[in-house]
């Protein structure tokens, strides 16, 4: 019987999956970010608008990362990963169907992204490791490490956004960053940019002088 509900759990999660790949990501300005933030921000519109939103982005990077070569998914550091969107999409589909208007549920969400969250910490350096065990391995192929490189790319960014809807809706609404009292959520609204991309050139400079001994 239980491995029945397993595989009717696995089914049925390939089905929400295969759904919610089929859409592509809301584009969001950093203004529709900062207007909803400061003036219209409604804990219900952004409950309604994540757990449906979230699922589209989960899928859509879950898609790619199953069309990467057999040998890199094959390492136990993808499947680390794989495993994580597979938990986090589970977790939030668990709210598909669950009552806006109940607080309770609400704050099951915050917590539930929260988790999400933290569990997705160790996302970067886990998939580097994936990919210096598959290298390890397999060796170097020109044309599959510049595809890999392509994924990677869109990955990480994939992954910025999921962290920046999340970031928003749980530093939004849980009534508090005592930390940084006039950011909006997660941004600040008088960031200097140009100096912040000086500040990470810098930064990435002196980690290629550590460890490379040379830096562009």
């Amino acid at each position: 019987m239980r491995l029945v509900r397993w595989l009717m759990k696995s089914a049925a999660l390939a089905g929400q999956l295969e759904h919610f790949s089929k859409f592509s990501p809301s584009p969001l300005s950093m203004k529709q970010f900062l207007d909803f933030g400061s003036t219209n921000g409604c804990e219900k519109t952004s409950f309604a608008f994540l757990r449906q939103e979230l699922p589209v982005r989960l899928s859509n990077i879950m898609k790619e990362i199953n069309l990467l070569p057999d040998n890199l998914l094959s390492t136990p550091s993808v499947k680390l990963v794989q495993s994580w969107y597979v938990q986090s999409l589970m977790d939030i589909l668990e709210f598909l169907d669950k009552n806006p208007e109940d607080h309770r549920v609400l704050s099951d969400f915050s917590d539930a992204l929260i988790n999400i969250r933290n569990r997705h910490n160790n996302v970067v350096p886990t998939m580097a490791q994936g990919v210096v065990e598959y290298k390890e391995a397999f060796g170097i192929d020109p044309v599959a490490n510049q595809n890999v490189q392509y994924f990677l790319d869109r990955f990480y960014l994939s992954r910025i956004s999921i962290r920046m809807l999340i970031n928003q809706h749980t530093l939004v609404f849980d009534g508090s960053n005592p930390a940084h009292p006039k950011h909006i959520g997660g941004i600040d609204p008088n960031c200097d940019v140009l100096e912040v991309v000086k500040d990470a050139c810098e930064s990435a400079k002196m980690l290629c002088d550590q460890y490379y001994l040379i830096s562009p």
